[in-house]
Order: structure tokens, then sequence, then C-alpha cells
């Protein structure tokens, strides 16, 4: 059974929302990283490509991260699902047992 606020919310969406502004972040902020340090070395050295090579490592970066972090989310809820689809059939089992 789903946790519900008093409003009557299904408090998971929030989780779900958050994991896609996680991700949203994560990527933005590595090539914001990327970037800033493309910028510095174009800077120092007077070379434009700096900043594209460090563009695309941040866009490659962010993209791992966020795969990542999607992908240890995914397995989490898998075995919360697991879980309770085992806690279930035992309840069924047992209830079935006691006649």
């Amino acid at each position: 059974m789903r946790r519900r606020d008093k409003f009557g919310v299904d408090i998971k969406i929030f989780a779900q929302l958050n994991l896609v502004y996680f991700f949203a972040l994560t990527v933005l902020a590595n090539i914001f990283v990327g970037y800033i340090i493309g910028y510095i070395l174009s800077s120092i050295t007077h070379a434009e490509v700096w900043k594209i090579i460090f563009l695309f490592l941040g866009i490659i970066s962010g993209l791992y991260q966020g795969i990542m972090e999607l992908m240890k989310e995914a397995e989490k809820q898998d075995n919360e699902f697991k879980q309770q689809r085992n806690r279930q059939t035992t309840t069924g089992k047992n209830e079935g047992n006691s006649d």
C-alpha cells in the first residue's frame, strides 16, 4: 500500500520528481564545471579549443554520473518491490496454513 499524506497525495511522486531534478542538476553542474576549466585553460594558453574539449568532457561526465545515479535508484526501487512482494507471499502462505 502506498503512503499518502493527509491530503491524499502519494509521497512516492515527490521522490521520483526529486530524482529527475537531481539528474538535471548533475548534468548541468558537470557541464558548467567543464566549461569553467576550459575557459581558464583557454585564457592562459589563448587557445579556444580548451573550452570545447572541456565542455564535451563535462557533458560526458554529467551524463555518466546522472545515469549511474538513475541506475542506483532503479536498483533500490527494484529491491523494495521484491521485498514487498516477498512479504505479501509470505503473509499469504501463513494465512493459508493456519486453517
